[in-house]
């Protein structure tokens, strides 16, 4: 027989968003317990990630002020948490390959400069100023954002998981949320493979599964994932001043397609103590899959050498793939579900790293207080209908 556990909250997925989550209901006073359904926390995408803290990506009609007040966060992060977590600034190129690109990129900076956010346009001759270590010679230039950072993934989620301990937050792994449970409409706690947890407010910080959960209550939730693939390489004493993405990410919507024919995107950067951390090859996929394929990790191999000559005699140390998690509008799924009373969305995040302290104390704001700071209408889960 089963038996029921009594919480204030309940946190499903422990990556990014829900260890800020539950740190932050913790914190908050709420008895509260964070389930994941790996054996380990991170066990999605976020344990497969550069843990860029970056703005060049964001979507601008809706979302800039969630990523201007998440980047501020950083600015005491360690000091309120009480722990490191290897933040540094840097910046970051948007690489162009074409006039489109070019254009794209124009438009997007009156956008940003009003928002207070530093970006430029830099011609291919002065790339090597700011990155001298690529080969400018394919491309017309790049978009420049000079504010940007980059975290070590790991230590921000434990700095988030130790500081929640402390406060007594209990952390399940090996626990698979089966469904979401309710009465009279509203929720009461969740359905697992091993027992039932009973609270009034359940949040979903689930990424690829989200709309798998969705199902199960009869939503369809605008969630879809890629099966993103990149490579770790062996530390160099040659470092990066910036990381590196294709605008073409700006161009290329997402197709499906097999996997083993993934096409490579440029998107590197590298880690404080000198790892090439080299992607992306994607495809959009049904399938949960963390296997990498041979033919996208040797797209990603090519693709990285022909823009810095010498890095094909550098060893891989290791490839990932993860399922990540993406909506076709380029905005998150953040905020109660209309109809169902205590269920609440924090998922599918466009750069999930530059909203995780922001995005955990809105949703505290919100289960204790019952509104928040920043309007987040925008991201309600049933824009895209029943």
């Amino acid at each position: 027989m089963s038996m029921t556990h009594t919480y204030d909250a309940l946190v499903v997925g422990a990556g990014y968003i829900g260890c800020a989550v539950a740190y932050h209901l913790t914190a908050a006073g709420l008895k509260t317990a964070l389930l994941e359904q790996g054996s380990g926390v991170a066990a999605g995408a976020s344990r497969a990630n550069y843990g860029n803290v970056q703005v060049q990506d964001a979507e601008l009609e809706h979302s800039l002020p969630l990523v201007t007040a998440g980047y501020r966060r950083f600015a005491d992060l360690e000091e309120r948490l009480g722990a490191p977590v290897g933040y540094r600034r840097l910046g970051s190129l948007l690489l162009i390959e074409n006039e489109a690109q070019w254009a794209l990129m124009a438009a997007r900076l009156p956008r940003l400069h009003a928002a207070g956010i530093a970006a430029e346009l830099v011609p291919a001759e002065d790339l090597p100023r700011l990155e001298p270590l690529l080969d400018p010679r394919a491309f017309l230039g790049a978009c420049y954002h000079p504010a940007e950072g980059q975290v070590w993934p790991f230590a921000l989620l434990r700095a988030y998981l130790r500081e929640a301990r402390r406060l007594g937050l209990t952390v399940r792994t090996d626990t698979t949320v089966t469904g979401v449970e309710r009465h009279g409409g509203r929720v009461t706690g969740v359905q697992t493979q091993h027992d039932s947890l009973s609270a009034p407010v359940v949040i979903l910080t689930t990424g690829a599964w989200t709309a798998r959960l969705g199902q199960t209550l009869g939503r369809r939730w605008p969630v879809q994932h890629v099966h993103g693939q990149a490579l770790v390489t062996e530390p160099t004493e040659q470092r990066l001043n910036t990381h590196l993405a294709s605008a073409a990410f700006f161009e290329a919507a997402h197709e499906a397609g097999e996997l083993d024919q993934a096409p490579a995107v440029l998107a590197i950067s590298q880690t404080a103590e000198g790892h090439w951390l080299l992607g992306e090859a994607a495809r959009v996929t049904t399938e949960f899959g963390t296997g990498a394929t041979a033919s996208g990790q040797a797209a990603i191999a090519r693709l990285a050498d022909r823009h810095f000559p010498g890095l094909s005699r550098r060893r891989v140390l290791r490839g990932w793939a993860a399922p990540v998690a993406f909506t076709a509008d380029g905005l998150p799924l953040l905020g109660p579900v209309k109809d169902i009373p205590g269920l609440i969305l924090a998922t599918a995040f466009k750069s999930t790293v530059i909203i995780t302290p922001l995005v955990g104390e809105l949703v505290a704001q919100y289960v204790v207080n019952g509104q928040t700071e920043l309007d987040w209408q925008p991201f309600s889960p049933d824009r895209g209908g029943p």
